[in-house]
């Protein structure tokens, strides 16, 4: 259990423990603790990963719940901005990345019993989505020009993911 249960992976878990609190004070109308735990919540993500690379506390259950947590935190905090705040619908498409990516998580534990790692590109649209968040929350005047980039990237993010899913569904036969 030890080796499991390193800082890393409490604070992991902590961000799936808390993104709910957000959200309810989203919902609850608490724009502003709502906020604060969010952006907490969200930099326990940074913070659990550069601890997890420079003290070697990598575990392959860490690799399995981290892109979990943050796609529970994200999905949570967009669920929260399209109820509470002005964020429209066809906002959404930042989730596509998200699906892509939980569809190909599967299929890459099916075919070779290892966990989804994220590229670049996928780092880059979960903070993109964390800054969208953000953004619609305390309601700062670029947040269509925000989220237009965030769409951009996640649809580009997807096609990634999924692209190489193909491969190694091809690569499996």
């Amino acid at each position: 259990m030890k080796k499991t249960l390193t800082l890393p992976t409490v604070l992991t878990i902590l961000r799936i423990v808390f993104s709910p609190v957000f959200f309810v004070l989203l919902l609850a109308s608490k724009a502003t603790p709502g906020l604060v735990i969010f952006i907490i919540v969200a930099l326990t993500d940074w913070i659990d990963g550069m601890i997890a690379k420079y003290t070697k506390q990598i575990t392959k259950f860490g690799e399995f719940l981290d892109p979990m947590a943050d796609k529970f935190m994200v999905a949570l905090g967009v669920i929260a901005i399209t109820l509470k705040f002005d964020f429209p619908i066809y906002g959404l498409w930042i989730l596509s990345r998200d699906i892509i990516s939980l569809c190909g998580s599967f299929i890459i534990y099916k075919k070779r019993k290892a966990n989804w790692e994220a590229n670049k590109l996928g780092k880059a649209t979960t903070f993109l989505q964390v800054v969208t968040i953000i953004a619609f929350i305390i309601n700062n005047s670029l947040k269509f020009h925000i989220l237009l980039v965030t769409m951009i990237t996640s649809i580009l993010t997807a096609i990634s993911y999924f692209r190489r899913t193909i491969r190694i569904v091809k690569a499996s036969k």
